[in-house]
């Protein structure tokens, strides 16, 4: 083989080579993905989450920024100024046409009343002040304004773990779609399958003229519907596993087995008893109440700190160019000034007094608001934890149904063998025995998703 030829065959398979590596579905691993790997990928990934932490760490900067207020505040403000003209005090023209007409000479008024008679060099000035401002009473507000950063701080971060369940919720019931219709698909291939073995026989018997075309004709349509459904899961199922990739944050054409698609016997889970004063406790939807009511306490706190009086204690330290601090000096000099500042609220038409009422106002309903959770959340673990028995209860129904449906279909497909049933009633068996299997895997699903409500209707953490 010629070098040419050699370089065009390598060309040809490194251009397939790299078709085939982008054309190709993606594949995450060979070993199944669990559903705990399936929620960590999508916490990962998560905008929405990420902008909850970000305003976890916006809170903390607010909480720092409030407590710089018990401090000493120390400014400096200056400014600088280029005048055009000096300063004069007194109008000397004026002045000498005054003394003039005493009858003194105009040499001598010349002499004792010089241009720049009480004249001021201002054409630089210059000032600066250093202050500082340190909070000695302010009626609580300092105080007030912390404790309403740190409720919202922890409302940051208890709105984060209630946008992390939000997204394992999303994820979770992305997952258990994608189990189902796996197993909705093998149960339309299975069925497919049956019915095309049923075709095959009732065209020998149309052969040997033991069957008419009619009844041949009745089963390729339950053959064609059989089809029509196995397509139809299998866009479904496509479908889903985009959905699943797109929440991992993974390609949408990623395709990743999952650990439940097996077809194994799933034992119930034991159902913990939990009190109801720790389930409050876990919930962060009462968390976020509760932090809510403490900010709404605070500002409370906050309207009444402004009919009460403030005291500051303040210190500065100014200075300037021209100085008059002995006469009229060009250079720099300053001094120290030390002082207290009080105000005292009088009188305002009683806009301070109703901002307090408001106020109160808000931290009632905020205490009514946690009632009311504590309430709706009392008839969701109960809810979720009678769904949870009853899945329990279908499943095993489900399951009795399945054998007993497998056993019927067998014995069914015996007797048509045998000749006693007709192709009817084997399709009737091979519909129930279909209808089971898929009573079964939603029974299965339905078990496993309303397990995972109570757990989360219980405040139990899934991550």
């Amino acid at each position: 083989m010629s070098k040419r030829r050699v370089f065009a065959v390598t060309l040809q398979f490194c251009i397939c080579l790299i078709v085939g590596i982008i054309v190709a579905p993606r594949a995450v691993g060979a070993s199944a993905v669990s559903l705990d790997t399936c929620r960590v990928w999508a916490m990962q990934h998560s905008r929405s989450l990420a902008i909850a932490k970000e305003m976890t760490r916006q809170s903390s900067n607010l909480r720092r920024a409030a407590r710089g207020a018990y401090w000493p505040g120390v400014d400096f403000d200056g400014a600088f100024f280029y005048n055009q003209k000096p300063t004069r005090l007194i109008d000397v023209e004026s002045l000498r046409n005054t003394v003039a007409g005493w009858g003194v000479p105009q040499e001598l008024l010349s002499s004792l009343l010089p241009n720049d008679l009480l004249e001021l060099d201002t054409h630089k000035v210059g000032v600066g002040a250093v202050t500082v401002t340190q909070p000695i009473f302010m009626g609580g507000k300092i105080w007030a304004a912390n404790e309403m950063a740190r409720y919202a701080e922890m409302l940051a971060h208890s709105q984060y773990r209630q946008v992390g369940n939000d997204v394992i919720t999303a994820v979770d019931e992305a997952y258990w779609l994608v189990v189902s219709l796996v197993h909705k698909a093998r149960l339309a291939e299975d069925y497919v399958a049956l019915v095309k073995s049923l075709y095959s026989d009732m065209n020998a018997m149309i052969a040997e003229g033991v069957a008419t075309q009619s009844e041949g004709l009745a089963v390729a349509v339950a053959l064609n519907e059989a089809e029509v459904l196995h397509t139809k899961a299998e866009n479904g199922l496509s479908m889903a596993r985009m959905l699943l990739a797109r929440l991992c944050g993974l390609p949408l054409d990623t395709i990743f087995e999952l650990q439940d698609e097996s077809m194994s016997v799933v034992t119930p889970w034991e159902l913990n008893t939990y009190h109801l004063q720790g389930v409050y406790a876990r919930r962060e939807e009462v968390r976020s109440l509760q932090s809510m009511a403490g900010m709404a306490r605070a500002q409370q706190r906050i309207a009444l700190s402004d009919m009460l009086p403030s005291v500051l204690l303040v210190g500065m330290y100014s200075m300037g160019v021209p100085n008059f601090y002995n006469g009229f000096q060009t250079h720099l000099e300053g001094m120290f000034s030390v002082g207290v500042m009080v105000r005292v609220p009088i009188f305002h038409w009683g806009v301070n007094y109703y901002r307090y009422k408001v106020a109160q106002s808000a931290v009632v309903i905020a205490d009514m608001e946690i009632e009311m959770a504590k309430e709706s959340i009392d008839l969701q673990v109960e809810q979720t934890r009678l769904g949870y028995e009853e899945a329990v209860r279908v499943y095993k129904l489900c399951e009795h149904n399945c054998r007993q449906a497998e056993a019927n279909m067998h014995n069914a497909r015996i007797a048509f063998n045998e000749g006693v049933f007709t192709y009817v009633q084997l399709l009737a068996a091979q519909t129930a025995w279909q209808q089971a299997r898929s009573e079964l895997i939603d029974a299965r699903v339905t078990m496993a998703v309303t397990y995972d409500n109570y757990l989360r209707a219980v405040g139990v953490p899934l991550y």
